[in-house]
């Protein structure tokens, strides 16, 4: 089966939003060094703050050390403080992208 350019154009901007959701929560937690804790796809907690972090691969420091993980094993991130989506973000991004209280419709 042969996609079209055109589909392609499509979807890059949905990944490339999504991409810019986990690289801002990432960054936020990395420079405000928020302590988090990684649950794995195994099962493993891990505890630390995020050093650095690229396209698949994330740093945490933990008790003066650092371990190197793989995007593709990490299921929950779980921060002790809310994350903020970035200003420049819209009203309907940031809705769906942000974790908090369910929102009760006035009617």
């Amino acid at each position: 089966m042969v996609i079209s350019s055109g589909a392609a154009r499509e979807e890059a901007p949905v990944e490339k939003q999504a991409q810019n959701i986990q690289e801002a929560f990432l960054n936020n937690a990395r420079k405000d060094k928020t302590f988090l804790t990684i649950y794995l796809m195994s099962g493993v907690k891990l505890s630390g703050r995020i050093k650095s972090f690229d396209k698949y691969s994330v740093i945490l420091e933990t008790n003066n050390q650092e371990q190197l993980i793989f995007k593709h094993a990490i299921s929950t991130v779980v921060v002790s403080r809310p994350f903020h989506a970035p200003a420049h973000s819209t009203p309907a991004s940031a809705a769906h992208g942000a974790p908090g209280p369910p929102v009760e419709a006035e009617g």
